[in-house]
């Protein structure tokens, strides 16, 4: 990974682009859960048609009233009850709908991202623990100086290990240690000052 700058920034955009799909997400979840309540409203109007079908089959036991409007009582009871658990699964079903749909907006375009960007944060916190642990344990070991300094051959551009060459003293200790202070950095340490706190 890049200097301490840039992973800020990128944890920013990371950050702000899993915030956006939680957003997405959850509004569209919660748009198709309120959309659900068609189910109740199809439930409701079953209801009413059973009371309907209800009314009708009483009609026909008055007298001089013919047996057919209980016979369309008796079907429109039996659509009444098949609307009014038909409401129920249409409001079920689009409640699940709602809960799938809100997973699949957030997990599909922040899977990937996090997938490769977590794993990269998590080696390089583990490398400025490492690091963080060397330097109070050793804040002015030359030999911790030349590993520092070969990091900072290996992660720097070749124009930044020039230029902190060329600007040391000259001596392979005082270059070792622009180098390692280049690498620290780089990582968003500095080299204590007294053995104890980075």
């Amino acid at each position: 990974m890049s200097d301490e700058r840039t992973v800020r920034t990128l944890d920013r955009l990371v950050l702000f682009w899993v915030a956006l799909w939680i957003v997405l997400g959850a509004a569209t979840g919660i748009t198709l859960w309120r959309a659900a309540e068609l189910g109740d409203t199809l439930s409701r109007s079953g209801t009413t048609l059973t009371t309907v079908g209800t009314s009708l089959r009483d009609l026909s036991e008055l007298p001089l009233i013919p047996d057919r409007p209980g016979e369309v009582g008796t079907e429109v009871q039996k659509s009444a009850a098949e609307i009014t658990v038909r409401g129920q699964e249409v409001k079920s079903q689009l409640r699940l709908l709602g809960v799938l749909l809100g997973i699949a907006v957030v997990g599909i375009p922040v899977t990937p991202i996090v997938g490769l960007y977590l794993p990269l944060r998590v080696r390089r916190r583990r490398e400025i623990t490492q690091v963080r642990e060397s330097l109070r344990a050793h804040p002015d070991d030359e030999a911790l100086d030349g590993w520092l300094a070969g990091r900072a051959r290996g992660t720097l551009a070749y124009e930044e290990v020039e230029r902190v060459t060329r600007e040391s003293e000259g001596d392979r200790a005082s270059v070792n240690r622009a180098l390692a202070n280049a690498e620290l950095r780089r990582l968003g340490l500095r080299r204590p000052s007294v053995a104890g706190t980075v």
